[in-house]
């Protein structure tokens, strides 16, 4: 008996053993995946901070590119003004050159004038205690009557604008002249 005594408590000494071997191996396992993580972690990081170099470069370059198109452009526009104001389109290989007519503003410059001396009811617009110039109104007039504008308003000549068109599909809108 003292024999089977024995081999019990040797057989579970080996059962701790192993049950501690199999522990301590699980322990490395979760030791692993935590060191993996922290590994895919860090790699996305460096990869947000990548693209965040990339994006930047790119800005960069297209801003150095996009300052080329615009003196380009400009060069353009000025060959457009040196042509007869009748060529409103210059068609080209890659493109069209375009002059358009903006629509003319008109101000008023000194309401009392404004006020005083037209007819208020064709011209104004009333809003509960505020009397203001009716601008469309007073383009329909300007319009029915050849030009004639009524006192204290002026007339701002409007620019052409100026556009280049190009054949690829993109748009590429310059400055107005």
């Amino acid at each position: 008996m003292e024999d089977k005594n024995f081999l019990d408590v040797l057989l579970d000494e080996v059962e701790a053993k192993e049950e501690k071997m199999q522990l301590a191996h699980v322990d490395l396992v979760l030791k692993e995946i935590s060191s993996l993580n922290a590994e895919i972690a860090k790699t996305l990081s460096q990869a947000e901070e990548e693209k965040q170099i990339i994006m930047d470069w790119a800005l960069q370059r297209s801003s150095k590119l996009n300052d080329k198109v615009e003196f380009l452009s400009k060069k353009l526009e000025s060959f457009m003004e040196e042509q007869d104001p009748s060529v409103r389109t210059i068609n080209l290989a890659y493109g069209q050159l375009l002059r358009r007519k903006q629509a003319e503003k008109l101000v008023v410059e000194d309401l009392d004038q404004f006020m005083q001396n037209n007819n208020l009811s064709d011209l104004t617009s009333i809003t509960p205690e505020v009397i203001k110039a009716d601008i469309a109104k007073i383009k329909s007039y300007y319009k029915m009557t050849g030009g004639k504008l009524p006192l204290g308003i002026s007339l701002v000549e409007s620019k052409d604008k100026f556009s280049i068109k190009l054949k690829n599909g993109g748009i590429n809108d310059g400055t107005e002249t």
